[in-house]
């Protein structure tokens, strides 16, 4: 930087100081528009946009099912499909199965409660990790068909840090899973992880060859590799051509299945797959982001306007004394330079604490949020955006300053203190209307998204969360005994017992964690029924639904109304009856509006369980998202000691060892936390409570990301509100000061204070319904990309159009009364005089 640079640098730092009604406002408005972009930018950018920590991660895909006339939108594979699409596909180099879990560690004193997976050695042939220690998984590391037989595992490096001390030993020895021990043969890589950025455990699985197609039991998660050169578009119709023979390859398979389900093969990004439906939440955020980083640009070019009008004396004197265009431009470039550099820095620091505190979303919220940083491109985000915030002042100022070349006029005041400069003051007018529009989208967009959240907060929930705790624990599978369901229900039953008994206890139940409301979890939990009676050539009469277990007194503890039959009893539980009860969209599913009580249900694939009786209809509650409706949900007994000695496969199999207690109480409902953590220890001090909390908390956590996404919306609107308001209030004050002579002629002449009023808040409100046209019309536009996020309310609500169009048009013609009002108070003579 040589010497004339460092001087021009040293005034215009100065000339800033002495300015600080110009410097510091452009400064913090830079600073919100470039923070705010920033922040947006790194999210998007760590969650859409770097690749998957993957080797060659392009060419990963999921691979599924859709089945769109049984109302499943997407879904797993089978053994058997697995199988056969490994054996005969044409674009895949290889193809992984795996089924996600949460167990608990008990191999220390202090239980652990992590996420593992069963997976297939081909799972990392497929992602290709690095072993820090030991080996991956292989065949022999387990025994097909037998569930839970496992010779090899694989632990997290991470885990194996945390838990275990980076012990090198680890590697041979075991370490226990929900009670039962696993020899570790790994450990991988440092920042691994698959499924789910918490998997800390992966058991080796397989199954006995060969196996039936089973598309009644879609339950297991697929990953696969595409072959190079393979397109997505290619792999899906090699997949939907190995979906239309399988019922040459499996007799268990017939074509008037697939036609009933509507079975397609679904080939997705894996990337897409991770990041599921966030995508729309996080460009909404991208797009307010840009709105107020426009809005933000033109309310500086406005305050550069006015610095640039009110320097008109002084530059027109350094023209006249030699002055190039060039030392013009330079001067006000540094000074750009300047102020774009305090503006980038601190958006830095917003951008930074922003990313800090994961911008008010749980991790759980949003997938790979925990990637999410200030890296390299974010600094190169947020440099391209100061460099251009400078580029614009610096325009702004120049070409306004040099449009005043006549040095007798300007020191006269000719032209300049009467009225503004035309053309300056149209420009002034546009910025601020454009102000105004973005704004008007942005209020559009915060309104519809208030109002869909005020109806997702009052949308029947099926169920009564008021004064009562819920908390859920896992039951590891116990030692020493084949006979699962005695075993675990007893445990459950001496948990329940000893609830009751806390004081202040109304009533405590418990139910399965699949079935449980609001409580979203995986699809091998669905299973595709079928009335005992009726054929199955209908896809109507072969509805999924969720598998749950539930005491007798849990719909009363929840107030789920029992709308016909009754609640469960302890004949259910024998070989001859197997009761269930139907949630109503099952019940409708099944039997449409005829009487489901005493009908029998069973599986839609062959099978040796017995038939199930239904003896109760309850009502529907969301097991998923709020937003997402009903689930049609099969509850069975959870009845300890059970009537029958042995208990039928799918009971045996699916009782539930992760269970939800719920216990009602007159008390504040977290005054029992303590109480209930000193029973849990003293029926088994490795029983590990992994979520307590109020129910309201449950369904307010439900919708987190969406009340997130709207405050998030609403601040940006208020921002952009107040930033039009000031934009507004700004270019009627210049125009009045602009305007003081002609003000005072017309009072001399006889014009009333009102009729100045009435002149200037028309200007105002000109301008602002001038935005308000053009952003009603970019809003009809933009808001039709918040569909898939709004719930009950239409992209279009007029309502919410003409409510922010009316709190905009009054707000600014509030800020238009006060330079009004000023320019009412004229004094005739003083401004005759001063002219």
């Amino acid at each position: 930087m040589n010497s004339d640079s460092v001087f021009e640098a040293r005034h215009a730092l100065r000339r800033l100081v002495r300015q600080p009604g110009f410097s510091v406002p452009v400064a913090l408005t830079l600073a919100l528009g470039i923070g705010a972009t920033a922040a947006v930018f790194a999210l998007l950018n760590g969650v859409l946009i770097r690749p998957l920590p993957y080797a060659e991660a392009n060419r990963l895909v999921e691979i599924g099912h859709t089945a769109s006339r049984v109302d499943l939108p997407m879904t797993g594979v089978s053994s058997g499909t697995a199988d056969y699409y490994r054996a005969h596909n044409r674009v895949f180099e290889d193809i992984g199965v795996y089924v996600e879990h949460v167990g608990t560690l008990t191999d220390r004193d202090q239980p652990e409660r992590v996420r593992w997976a069963f997976a297939t050695p081909s799972v990392f042939s497929v992602l290709r990790p690095a072993v820090t220690a030991g080996r991956l998984i292989n065949p022999p590391d387990y025994e097909a068909g037998v569930v839970g037989v496992v010779h090899g595992a694989l632990i997290s490096h991470d885990l194996w840090v945390r838990r275990y001390g980076a012990d090198p030993s680890l590697v041979g020895r075991t370490v226990e899973l929900d009670r039962r021990p696993y020899p570790v043969v790994g450990v991988l890589e440092h920042g691994f992880h698959f499924p789910h950025p918490e998997t800390d455990v992966w058991l080796a699985f397989g199954w006995p060859s060969p196996a039936k197609a089973g598309l009644g039991a879609l339950w297991a998660s697929a990953v696969a590799r595409l072959k190079p050169g393979v397109s997505l578009a290619e792999a899906q119709r090699d997949l939907q051509r190995l979906v239309h023979s399988l019922p040459d390859a499996f007799p268990d398979v017939t074509q008037a299945q697939l036609d009933a389900m509507g079975l397609r093969g679904a080939v997705v990004p894996l990337k897409d797959a991770i990041i599921g439906d966030v995508s729309v939440a996080l460009l909404l955020l991208l797009a307010t982001g840009g709105f107020l980083l426009l809005i933000t640009w033109a309310n500086a070019a406005n305050l550069s306007l006015v610095r640039a009008e009110s320097l008109r004396h002084e530059v027109a004197v350094v023209q006249a004394l030699g002055a190039t265009d060039r030392n013009l431009g330079r001067r006000f470039l540094t000074e750009a330079v300047i102020l774009a550099t305090v503006g980038g820095a601190l958006g830095f620091v917003l951008a930074s604490a922003a990313i800090r505190v994961h911008f008010g979303f749980a991790p759980d919220d949003i997938p790979r949020l925990r990637e999410v940083g200030v890296d390299l491109t974010v600094v190169a985000v947020i440099f391209g955006l100061s460099l251009s915030s400078a580029g614009l002042l610096a325009g702004v100022a120049f070409l306004s300053a040099r449009r005043r070349a006549d040095l007798a006029g300007t020191l006269a005041g000719a032209g300049g203190r009467t009225t503004a400069g035309h053309h300056q003051q149209v420009v002034r007018s546009v910025l601020v209307a454009g102000q105004v529009a973005f704004a008007l989208a942005l209020l559009i967009g915060s309104a519809l998204m208030a109002q869909s959240f005020w109806r997702l907060r009052h949308v029947r929930l099926g169920f009564d969360p008021d004064g009562a705790v819920a908390f859920r624990l896992p039951l590891p599978p116990p030692t020493g005994t084949k006979n699962y369901y005695h075993a675990t229900a007893r445990i459950h039953q001496e948990v329940l017992e000893r609830l009751r008994a806390i004081p202040g206890v109304v009533a405590a139940e418990a139910a399965s964690t699949s079935g449980f409301p609001v409580t979203p979890v995986p699809s091998f939990y669905n299973v595709r029924l079928t009335a005992a009676d009726r054929g199955a050539d209908s896809s109507r009469d072969r509805p999924y639904a969720e598998l749950s277990f539930a005491t007798p007194g849990y719909f009363r503890a929840m107030s789920i109304p029992l709308l016909q039959g009754r609640t469960f009893r302890w004949e259910d539980t024998g070989r001859e009856e197997h009761g269930v009860i139907l949630s109503a969209s099952l019940a409708r599913a099944l039997f449409d509006r005829e009487d489901p009580i005493g009908r029998r249900v069973r599986w839609a694939r062959p099978s040796r369980d017995p038939d199930y009786t239904v003896v109760g209809v309850a009502g529907d509650v969301p097991s998923d998202r709020i937003q997402d409706g009903p689930t049609k949900v099969l509850y069975f007994p959870n009845i300890y000691p059970p009537k029958a000695d042995t208990i039928t496969g799918v009971v045996h199999f699916y009782i539930p060892d992760d269970e939800f207690y719920v216990l009602r109480t007159h008390l504040a409902p977290m005054s029992l936390a303590a109480a209930i953590r000193r029973v849990i220890r003293e029926v088994d001090p490795k029983l590990l409570i992994t979520q307590i909390g109020t129910l309201e908390a449950l369904v307010d956590g439900s919708m987190a990301r969406a009340r997130l996404t709207m405050v998030l919306l609403l601040v940006a609107a208020a921002t952009a509100l107040g930033l039009a308001v000031t934009g507004i209030y700004g270019v009627l004050s210049y125009a009045v000061s602009r305007r003081t002579a002609e003000l005072g002629v017309r009072i001399a002449l006889g014009a009333r204070p009102a009729t100045v009023v009435r002149m200037v808040v028309r200007q105002g409100a000109l301008l602002t319904l001038v935005g308000i046209g053009v952003g009603a019309v970019g809003a009809v536009v933009l808001t039709r990309y918040l569909r898939a996020v709004l719930y009950q309310v239409s992209p279009t609500d007029p309502v919410a159009f003409a409510a922010m169009a009316g709190l905009l048009f009054g707000v600014a013609l509030a800020a238009s009364y006060v330079p009004a009002r000023r320019a009412a108070r004229v004094d005739p003579m003083v401004a005759l005089r001063h002219e």
